[in-house]
């Protein structure tokens, strides 16, 4: 029994990380298609959910004020969510395209998403966060692909500033990641955006309920179960800085992850492969990576317990990756030199983080999760 339970956890982690993105790659290239792309520029508003951002909003502000794009058609909207500081002060800038708005008490980002959303009548949405600054040319980029009807959505990319422009300091795992999400793009399959640039048409856009974790996959699902296509703009670059601590990155992760868990319980229809027009790559994209940390623990018990020299060197061979991957994490600059490692590491927290998704879903207040977004 033991070795039936070590190669079906084996198989599930197999097809998760790897058959399925192959499978995304072969069937994109042979099925995958681009949508029609123009140079229209159509009014769009700007939507900024802030908490105690009084030193960074302005600037924020200013660099979507500046973005090549017709004056008369780009607006920003920024909500001031409760703040203690002077952030709405701070974002009322004397341009008659920007508008602030404020919250009195902090109910979190959902909620300041719909205060704004309620002034859009119609257009296109752009969503953003006051951390991050758009590459030139963001905002025309993230538009274009609306010349075609069948769009709904569109992403942008997010790139760490430092990285340099190719990414190529972004990691081994990042770029299949990204990789998988523009296969899927052309597979009419995304249903999950960047938080920190993504657009929307906005008779799509729903109310957000309150304490929505991801608001950057309720939208695009949205998008999707409305029977429009969500794009990856790959053009549309936002960049952000990097995390301050190690700490700091795994719970922006465990943020994304809890957030998965909150969907299932408040959209049921994305468990249905009858209702859900995306279910084959939600479920291998999303919930699998869910269940791959179970996995990964059932393999190596029973890895442990299935006797036999075979399992028994398998066993020895897992926890010395799994040791790799944690010097990797403690001691990042030492172990930066050595082929995949860091790759190693990055699939270790997050397979942590998945782990704990659960409970901290069920145990974190969600007004406070978006803040470290």
């Amino acid at each position: 029994m033991s070795i039936v339970v070590f190669w079906a956890a084996i198989a599930l982690v197999l097809y998760a990380y790897v058959l399925y993105p192959l499978l995304v790659r072969v069937l994109s290239r042979k099925f995958g298609r681009l949508p029609d792309i123009g140079t229209q520029t159509p009014p769009l508003t700007v939507v900024i959910a802030a908490h105690n951002e009084a030193t960074r909003i302005e600037a924020r502000i200013r660099d979507i004020l500046a973005q090549d794009y017709p004056p008369q058609h780009l607006r920003v909207i920024v909500v001031d969510d409760g703040s203690s500081d002077r952030t709405a002060a701070a974002a009322a800038i004397a341009d008659p395209r920007v508008r602030v708005l404020r919250l009195e008490q902090n109910q979190g980002k959902a909620a300041a998403l719909d205060a704004a959303l309620a002034e859009i009548v119609d257009g296109l949405v752009v969503f953003a966060d006051a951390r991050q600054r758009f590459a030139p040319g963001a905002l025309r980029s993230l538009t274009a692909p609306f010349s075609d009807p069948a769009v709904g959505a569109v992403s942008g990319e997010l790139m760490i500033a430092g990285a340099g422009a190719a990414g190529a300091d972004i990691g081994l795992y990042w770029r299949m990641e990204t990789a998988l999400r523009e296969g899927e793009a052309r597979l009419h399959w995304l249903h999950g955006v960047s938080g920190a640039i993504h657009a929307m048409r906005r008779e799509l856009v729903p109310v957000l309920p309150a304490g929505l974790i991801l608001d950057d996959m309720y939208l695009p699902l949205a998008a999707v179960r409305a029977g429009s296509r969500v794009w990856m703009a790959r053009e549309a670059v936002a960049y952000d800085t990097p995390s301050a601590s190690t700490g700091e990155e795994f719970r922006r992760k465990l943020r994304t992850l809890a957030g998965n868990w909150q969907l299932m319980a408040r959209l049921p229809w994305l468990c249905n492969p009858f209702r859900n027009p995306v279910f084959l790559a939600w479920f291998s994209h999303k919930f699998l990576r869910l269940v791959v940390p179970w996995a990964l623990i059932a393999a190596l018990i029973a890895s442990a317990v299935a006797g036999g020299t075979f399992y028994a060197v398998l066993f020895l061979l897992q926890l010395a990756g799994y040791c790799a991957a944690i010097a990797a994490i403690l001691w990042p600059r030492a172990t930066a030199r050595i082929p995949l490692l860091k790759t190693a590491g990055t699939f270790v927290t997050l397979n942590l983080a998945a782990l704990l998704s659960l409970p901290a879903c069920l145990a974190l207040d969600p007004r406070g999760l978006w803040k470290n977004h």
